[in-house]
């Protein structure tokens, strides 16, 4: 999955679980806001994706670095656009908690390649990480790509939605 699709889902989750599971400004709450977001991560991983032509097309050059700095202004502008709610600084929190947990799987993996470092404990996360990803994979680029930016979209109206006060209605 492309960085988007994790950092999106996992703030989404973090600001559901402030709504609807956690409903405080604990510490706690944040930590499960984090699990939940890396949850959301292995799950993600689950659906059949490819995203190896994004960041080196046709086998050439490998453009990660600048595919993934460009993809994360854009993802965390959005984000901010989004979710970030001024009038609700504890969920704000949450979201990035959840935000962090959908990102935190795939940090060994890029440590290992940016770093070039080859660490045991860096290792065993990164194998815990693959055991998720799914054998099959999509026929095609394009195939890859829709539905992580059908989830990236689903993801940022939740999180338009869901910044502004709950109000309640009385009888």
């Amino acid at each position: 999955m492309i960085a988007s699709t994790h950092l999106t889902v996992g703030a989404a989750v973090g600001v559901l679980s402030y709504r609807f599971l956690f409903k405080s400004n604990s510490i706690s709450g944040m930590a499960g806001a984090l699990v939940l977001g890396i949850i959301s991560h292995l799950v993600l991983d689950m659906i059949p994706h490819g995203d190896d032509e994004l960041y080196r097309p046709s086998g050439g050059p490998n453009f990660l670095p600048l595919m993934l700095s460009a993809e994360l202004l854009f993802s965390f502008l959005a984000i901010y656009w989004c979710g970030v709610s001024e009038s609700l600084p504890y969920q704000n929190g949450y979201l990035l908690a959840g935000m962090v947990g959908g990102a935190l799987p795939d940090v060994p993996h890029v440590l290992m390649e940016s770093l070039k470092v080859d660490w045991r404990i860096l290792q065993t996360a990164d194998r815990l990480n693959s055991f998720f990803h799914t054998s099959w994979h999509a026929g095609s680029f394009w195939q890859g790509l829709l539905p992580q930016l059908v989830i990236l979209a689903l993801s940022l109206t939740v999180l338009y939605f869901f910044k502004l006060p709950m109000t309640e209605t009385s009888p």
